[in-house]
C-alpha cells in the first residue's frame, strides 16, 4: 500500500468508493521542498467529471497560485482526486495551498458561484451542492528530493487519463501540465525545476 489512496475490494470482488489513507501520516515541510501532492474528492465521488468542473479547478489552480507564489512544476485534474507537483515556500506551506484549493473548488462548484452559459457551477456540473463534503479531509504528500524522481512524478500525473481510460494519449487529457512540457503551451504554465 505505501499510504496511496487504493479502492478496496468487496465481496466479490467490486471496488468500494472509498479511499484509505493511513493515520500515522507524517509530513516533512520547512525546508523548501517539492511536494507530490494527491486528494480526493469524497467517497471517491467523481465531483470533477465535467469538462466544467475540470476548467473551474484549473482555473481556481492559476489564481492560487498567483496569489500565493508557489512554484508548480505539474498537475493533473481527475475526475475524483487530483495531483500536483509543487515547490514549497518559507511562507506557504503545502498544507494551506492544499486547504485554499480544496475550500475554493468546493465554494465555487457547490455554491454555484460561477456561472456559465446562465447555468450555475453546480447545475452546469451536475454536482449535488447538498453533499456534505466535496473533499476527503486528508491528503497525500510525498517529498520529492531529486531530477529523477520530478521526471517519475510528472510521468504518472501525465499518464494518469490513460492509465484510467479516460484518454487515448496525454495529449487528449487539456487539464495537466503535459501539453506545456510537450509543446510549451497549455492550460498552465509551469515552473523551471
Amino acid at each position: 500500500m505505501g499510504g496511496l489512496p487504493f479502492a478496496a475490494l468487496a465481496k466479490g470482488g467490486s471496488p468500494l468508493l472509498f479511499t484509505l489513507m493511513p493515520t500515522n501520516l507524517s509530513r516533512v515541510t520547512g525546508h523548501g521542498d517539492l511536494h507530490f501532492i494527491t486528494f480526493c474528492c469524497y467517497q471517491r465521488r467523481a465531483l470533477l467529471a465535467s469538462p466544467q468542473a475540470r476548467n473551474f479547478a484549473v482555473q481556481i489552480l492559476a489564481e492560487v497560485r498567483a496569489k500565493y507564489g508557489f512554484a508548480l512544476l505539474g498537475y493533473v485534474i481527475m475526475p475524483e482526486h487530483v495531483h500536483f507537483l509543487i515547490g514549497e515556500k518559507p511562507t506557504l506551506l503545502p498544507a494551506a495551498v492544499v486547504q485554499v484549493f480544496k475550500q475554493r473548488v468546493s465554494r465555487t462548484i457547490r455554491g454555484g458561484q460561477a456561472e456559465v452559459h446562465g447555468q450555475t457551477a453546480a447545475q452546469s456540473t451536475n454536482v449535488d451542492a447538498q453533499l456534505r463534503q466535496f473533499w476527503q479531509r486528508r491528503y497525500y504528500d510525498f517529498n520529492v528530493y531529486t531530477r529523477e524522481k520530478v521526471k517519475e512524478k510528472l510521468q504518472y500525473m501525465h499518464a494518469n487519463p490513460v492509465a484510467e481510460k479516460l484518454a487515448a494519449h496525454p495529449r487528449d487529457w487539456p487539464w495537466s501540465s503535459w501539453s506545456f512540457y510537450a509543446t510549451g503551451k497549455g492550460l498552465l504554465n509551469m515552473d523551471a525545476i
